[in-house]
């Protein structure tokens, strides 16, 4: 262990320190705590004499340098004042691969940004149903595939809401409302505003507004990411920006909240089962912070778009890495809630199997590994109903399941510049039917939608 330690080397080196002087049952009985530095500490929850506790202290301090804490690298929740680290629910159990360590560590993530990962998945809304729209790049038809189903479901008559999270690269208000229908306030203002006090109904009202899709039959209301507000004062967009993303701004004064607890709110507001039959959100594109709130804390269905590129395939590796992290509850297996999506697919469908083939076995290779052994920690046996986590038993664990294949959406030159407001015959069923067939069958059969 020679050489320059670096942020992807820390834990490796300190795990592989840990388990030469220690013992591999200590990652176990242990867990690692990593500050917003980076900087990392050993916390102590079995007994270990305070001469090893010194003597691992101090070769750690001299391998990883600045990448650990340097008056607590090994030490007791007491020490830390911390006694939510002696509750292994807290803490993320991780595959590591690295050259100095292969192996299982638990470790409690400390993150000013990005914090939002780091929750357990949400369990599934039912009423009404959330439909979240994700892509790692954009340009791949996320956007375009919201606006058409929402046409397709009002026109069945459906009560529909869309909200617009992606505050820097807006869409859905340009795509479903004229200027001059765009509602006072958007997502921003609503981020910005809740964090300074509680929002009254009129704020609410003034933060919807009804698109001209629905024919008459049903309703597309939409809440933009911007709305009349920040286009008329657009020299203050960026300001709120900087804000819209904040810790706190709890509206009932309690504990703080981050980005997924706003959009939670703003939802149980709103999208009430009395008003709406289903709530599709329009994710922005990447691994930001408001990519974690979609994805995996609002308790939606998920579709994951993309398109056969290297760029595609080498994002979702990263999402899926991560998300392999996150525990699974028995009643809920959130995984079976994510849907691969392969936007404007050529029509000749064996020019299309390699990505299909690909991104399938890339899901599959973290979200559902074969034949691996999952134990649980021994110490921790006794501890079993005493914390809210996910206990696994001593036994190999085959799990034949995975990922479905893509959903299909055709490439067709019509959607490229996609603009409704525009041209509205894009949006009409006899327009949009063969591109998106097989994506709006699968939408209507999650549903329970009846096709009549």
């Amino acid at each position: 262990m020679s050489g320059i330690v670096y942020f992807d080397d820390a834990l490796p080196v300190f795990a592989s320190l840990v388990k030469h002087m220690w013992g591999e049952q200590a990652l176990a009985d242990n867990l690692f705590l990593r500050d917003a530095d980076g900087r990392l500490t050993l916390v102590v929850l079995s007994q270990h004499p305070r001469e090893a506790r010194e003597q691992l202290s101090k070769e750690v301090r001299a391998k990883l340098k600045v990448y650990v804490d340097e008056e607590f690298s090994v030490a007791t929740p007491e020490e830390l004042f911390d006694d939510r680290l002696t509750d292994f629910s807290y803490a993320h159990h991780l595959t590591l691969h690295h050259h100095e360590f292969e192996g299982k560590v638990w470790l409690v993530d400390r993150r000013l940004v990005g914090a939002d990962w780091l929750l357990q998945p949400s369990t599934p809304v039912r009423a009404p149903a959330r439909l979240v729209f994700a892509s790692i790049k954009g340009g791949v038809g996320r956007s375009t595939a919201l606006c058409v189903l929402a046409a397709h479901l009002a026109g069945r008559g459906k009560r529909v809401l869309t909200l617009d999270m992606d505050l820097e690269a807006p869409g859905l208000g340009n795509m479903l409302l004229p200027g001059e229908t765009l509602p006072e306030f958007g997502l921003l203002d609503y981020l910005v505003e809740q964090h300074l006090g509680t929002l009254g109904d009129e704020f609410f009202a003034d933060l919807i507004a009804s698109s001209w899709l629905g024919g008459g039959k049903g309703r597309v209301d939409v809440i933009p990411a911007l709305g009349r507000r920040s286009l008329q004062n657009p020299e203050n967009a960026l300001a709120k920006i900087a804000r819209a993303y904040l810790v706190g701004g709890a509206q009932d004064g309690g504990n703080p909240t981050g980005f997924t607890d706003h959009i939670q709110q703003l939802l149980m507001r709103v999208a009430v089962p009395t008003s709406y039959d289903v709530v599709l959100i329009d994710s922005r594109a990447g691994l930001h912070e408001t990519s974690a709130a979609a994805v995996i804390g609002l308790g939606a269905e998920v579709f994951l778009f993309g398109i056969d590129q290297t760029q595609t395939l080498a994002g979702y590796e990263l999402l899926f890495a991560h998300l392999a992290t996150l525990p699974r509850q028995p009643d809920d297996d959130w995984r079976e809630r994510l849907n691969l999506v392969q936007a404007k697919a050529p029509f000749d469908i064996q020019a299309h199997i390699g990505y299909a083939e690909t991104i399938q076995n890339l899901m599959k290779q973290y979200l559902w590994p074969t034949g691996q052994l999952q134990h649980e920690p021994a110490d921790l046996a006794s501890l079993q109903g005493e914390f809210e986590t996910e206990w696994e038993d001593i036994v190999p664990l085959m799990d034949d399941s995975g990922p479905m294949p893509p959903i299909v959406i055709l490439d067709n030159q019509r959607f490229q510049s996609f603009d409704p407001i525009r041209d509205r015959s894009t949006l009409e069923e006899r327009v949009y039917s063969d591109t998106f067939g097989e994506f709006l069958k699968k939408i209507d059969e999650i549903l329970n939608d009846d096709r009549n």
